[in-house]
Parts: C-alpha cells; structure tokens; sequence
C-alpha cells in the first residue's frame, strides 16, 4: 500500500486524540473501520505507531517521528491548497459596491481609471440590511460605507475584514422643505425637529442604531418615521412637499424645493470606510481602491456640496475633514 496524504491525516487525528474511538468521532468512520486503518499504515511502513496507554493509546518512539514528519507534510498540503485558492480568487472579478447610489457611480468610475489589475464588477447598492454584512458574508468584495462614529458594528467589522478610513470626520446635514419654518437658518437644532416624519436611510448611518439612540437619548430626542428605511434620492419629494424630513450627507444634492442645512452643535457625526474581505484584495489593490474613494469623494464635494447654499456659510467644524 503507497501512503497517501490521507494517512497521515489519520495518523495525526489518532495522535492527538489519544485513542481509536475519540478519533474515529473525529474522522466520522467506525472504530472497527479506524483500527484496521491503522494496521495497514504500520504493515505499510513496516514499525509500530502506537501502543497501548491507559485507557487509549500513545506513540512509539518511530510513532511520535512519523507523527511529527506527518504534521508538517498536512501543514504544506494546506499552505498548497489556500495558495491555489488564492491564485484562483485573484483571477476573479473584484465585486466593488459603496451604500450610496451618487457616490457608487464616482467610486466605480475612478477604480476604473486606477488600471486595477483584475477586472471589476460594480454591484449597485443593496437595499436593506448593511453594506459592510455583505463584505462579510462574501457578496461583495470591496465597498465603501459610511459608519457611524462609536457604532458598536465597529467593533465586530474589524475582526471580520480590513478598512482605511477615507473621510475622516463626515457631520451629518438635515434635509428640508425650503418652505419649511426651519429653512431660513444657518444650522438647525436637531431637537426642534423631534414632531417630524423621518426618512431613515438604509445604510450603516442608521437613526435607530444603538449609537445614534444615545446621542439622541441625551438630547431627549426619539425619531419616528412613517416611511421606514429608504434611500432620500426617490424620496426627495416628500422632504420638498414638507411631509417628512431626512439626515443626509455633504455630498448629497437638494433639487429645486429642497435644502439641506447642518445640524447645531454636530451631535451626529460619521467617518467614511474602505472596507474588504480580508484575502480579497492584495495591497497594491487595497491602495488603489484607496486612491478611487477619495477622488470619488473629492469630486462630489466639488460638484455638489460646494455648489449647494448651506456650504459657503457652514463652519469648518461642519465640513468633512478627509483623511491623508
């Protein structure tokens, strides 16, 4: 009989667990069918690998080197292994996606012009649940999201995946009805809007998180909201009609009958995150991918949010401030 790698598997499990049934548990055959295993591989090499100890099993002398020889072939096999996955997943199309429609369109454009080495495959936004739980769970592969400072989703997204910070402070505007009482100010107390309709966004800046829930607690604030999660862009018409209100972005942009204006004192504030599965990107496309979310994001305050009223009054404490 020629050994094969699947016996050194078996000599390996039989070694650490310390008997033939608790490894046949492992291996998921009989004890009956483990023992007779075990009886070839030692005709096959010609000495005894275990023996007798207790109420199980030890190595021999040549067992605990035949054990030892047999680690280190398993740990090459599997090195072997994820390198072919590896060279596998880099051929693939890299899934690039962010959590909002107008900034997905730029980001996507400007990885386009970094010349990434694999070829691209933008996903839209995807409606409900959170842009970075589809990093994880492996639906997209890279995607820009905007987090909310001191989420407790923080946390858990750095065990699970690897991020840069593109933007490092992002206030959160409010948008109004520009007939809305509140309009005509510079900034707008967020407390003064506490008897409003709510339009929540479905992304990671999310009004009913726990973050937000506590900023809001100590202001004495509780949102409600008859329309639930839905992006502002479609819904724009409701906020300029004057039946709801919204959070919104810098880079976002008010139609005719709209405004957006900064909220007083920032009590809500956000950072914008290049994130990625870990083993999907290698760094020089990490890098790249970098480059593409902050020109996307330079690009739309140039277009849109320096080109909107509540911009050339707002305080620099109400600007984006971007990271180096």
């Amino acid at each position: 009989m020629e050994l094969e790698v699947r016996h050194l598997r078996v000599v390996a499990v039989v070694a650490q667990q310390g008997s033939i049934p608790a490894a046949a548990a492992t291996l998921g055959v009989s004890a009956a069918t483990l023992g007779s295993e075990v009886g070839r591989i030692e005709r096959a090499l010609g000495c005894t690998l275990f023996r007798p100890s207790g109420d199980g099993i030890a190595c021999t002398a040549i067992g605990e080197r035949v054990v030892s020889r047999a680690r280190t072939v398993l740990d090459e096999v599997a090195a072997l292994r994820e390198d072919v996955r590896t060279h596998r997943a880099s051929d693939a199309p890299l899934r690039i996606t962010s959590d909002s429609m107008r900034y997905f369109t730029s980001f996507v454009s400007h990885a386009y012009a970094t010349d990434m080495r694999r070829p691209l495959m933008p996903v839209p936004p995807l409606a409900g649940g959170t842009t970075t739980e589809a990093i994880s769970d492996g639906r997209v592969d890279v995607a820009v999201v905007i987090a909310l400072v001191a989420d407790p989703r923080e946390e858990r997204a750095r065990s699970m995946i690897g991020e840069r910070v593109i933007v490092e402070r992002e206030p959160l505007l409010v948008a109004l009805s520009a007939s809305h009482p509140l309009a005509a100010q510079r900034c707008v107390d967020i407390r003064d809007l506490a008897e409003e309709d709510w339009i929540l966004p479905p992304s990671e800046v999310d009004p009913g998180s726990e973050a937000t829930s506590t900023v809001l607690a100590r202001l004495g604030v509780t949102l409600r909201s008859s329309y639930g999660p839905h992006d502002l862009g479609p819904l724009w018409p409701a906020v300029v009609a004057g039946r709801a209100v919204s959070f919104a972005v810098p880079t976002a942009s008010a139609p005719p009958g709209g405004v957006l204006r900064p909220l007083c004192d920032q009590p809500i504030t956000a950072r914008r995150i290049l994130r990625w599965r870990l083993g999907a990107l290698d760094d020089e496309d990490v890098e790249r991918c970098v480059r593409a979310a902050g020109s996307a994001y330079r690009e739309q305050l140039t277009h849109t949010a320096q080109t909107q009223g509540w911009w050339p009054t707002a305080r620099s404490d109400e600007k984006p401030i971007l990271a180096p």
